[in-house]
């Protein structure tokens, strides 16, 4: 990276258990529900290879499609159910980011956290933050069941 990249944080509290919330980050039926960066748009794909040097891809953007912008990206570090790490690209982005994702079990609950690294502009950072991708909304638009339910 270098030292014009900036990186962001976030940390949240999920009232949903940890092998749940990992399921969210990893389960294509998942991301569909919640990955969307923007409230108003849709997720219209998602593929995941789980594993370190397994993959992901995702569409998403304003409905009815949800293919506006692909992000792809490599994992790094796959530790179920705590911790993964990728490397990837989003369509409207002009770097690769690293996304660091550590999940915590607290209770019947989950904090998770995330740090993208990589984000080449304030404006994109506070995207990032505020409600425009994986750091902002840390999973919390995923209510899944238990661990080993199905989403529908």
């Amino acid at each position: 990276m270098t030292e014009s990249t900036r990186t962001v944080t976030v940390t949240r509290r999920i009232e949903r258990p940890i092998d749940a919330v990992f399921d969210a980050w990893v389960s294509p039926e998942w991301l569909t529900r919640w990955y969307a960066p923007v409230d108003d748009w849709i997720v219209g794909s998602a593929e995941v290879v789980e594993g370190v040097g397994g993959h992901y891809r995702v569409s998403f953007g304003p409905a009815p499609e949800g293919t506006e912008y692909e992000e792809e990206g490599t994992y790094l570090e796959f530790e179920r159910p705590r911790r993964l790490v990728w490397e990837g690209t989003v369509s409207s982005e002009e770097s690769t980011l690293r996304t660091e994702v550590t999940l915590v079990a607290d209770g019947d609950a989950t904090v998770v956290t995330v740090i993208e690294t990589g984000l080449t502009t304030d404006e994109s950072a506070e995207e990032h933050t505020e409600g425009g991708r994986p750091a902002s909304t840390a999973g919390t638009r995923c209510s899944p069941p238990d661990a080993g339910g199905s989403p529908g």
